[in-house]
């Protein structure tokens, strides 16, 4: 049955009296609600690390296209760069597979590997900042080759032997080859660093 005009007044005057009862309650209580400030104080931390994984998906994704380019420029297997990698999952198996779930896991890892470096290199460039574009991208060259560094002769040379019996990355990717592709990734979030840069939004001010 619906209500009558008096009827729907009369509710509203109840719950109106119920904000101001609550009101008067907070108001007597002492306590307060504050927005959180904008921007926020300090250096926003969640922020660089959500913007540096996302330079670090694209340096991954950059280095990735420069491998496939250069196998097909010289006539070798474009997906040869996934099957090395690859050998840290199947072993000598990962030369041969065809696998399509196979690949996509490769490459799920590659790129969250290149999100987390991505992420640790923007915030230490912006906490430590700010630096001109030329130290930007000199840091991430330096930040690639430390990279290369790290995975492959203090975690691969070891883990991969004990996970499949044999250091197959060390032994088919080149050296050469393997030092240009994360300068490559280097070089792209060194370049990128000021499209994940903190701008806060401030709303224009009525003259």
């Amino acid at each position: 049955m619906a209500k009558t005009r008096e009827e729907i007044l009369r509710e509203i005057e109840q719950h109106q009296d119920a904000i101001r009862r609550l009101e008067t309650e907070i108001s007597s209580s002492g306590a307060t609600v504050t927005a959180a400030p904008w921007p926020p104080e300090g250096f926003y931390l969640t922020f660089y690390v959500v913007a540096g994984g996302i330079l670090g998906v694209l340096g991954s994704l950059t280095s990735f296209l420069c491998n496939v380019f250069g196998s097909l420029m010289i006539g070798q297997d474009p997906y040869y760069f996934l099957r090395v990698y690859g050998t840290v999952f199947l072993g000598q198996e990962a030369l041969q597979t065809s696998n399509l779930n196979f690949f996509m896991l490769v490459a799920i890892v590659h790129f969250s590997v290149g999100a987390m470096a991505g992420a640790v290199f923007h915030v230490l460039i912006n906490y430590f900042g700010p630096f001109r574009p030329a130290q930007q991208i000199g840091a991430g060259l330096a930040y690639g080759l430390l990279m290369w560094i790290v995975n492959f002769y203090l975690v691969l040379w070891w883990l991969e032997p004990m996970l499949v019996g044999q250091a197959y990355v060390l032994e088919l990717m080149p050296a050469w080859v393997a030092a240009v592709t994360h300068l490559v990734f280097g070089l792209t979030i060194g370049a990128l660093q000021p499209l994940g840069r903190f701008e806060p939004f401030r709303p224009v001010e009525s003259t």
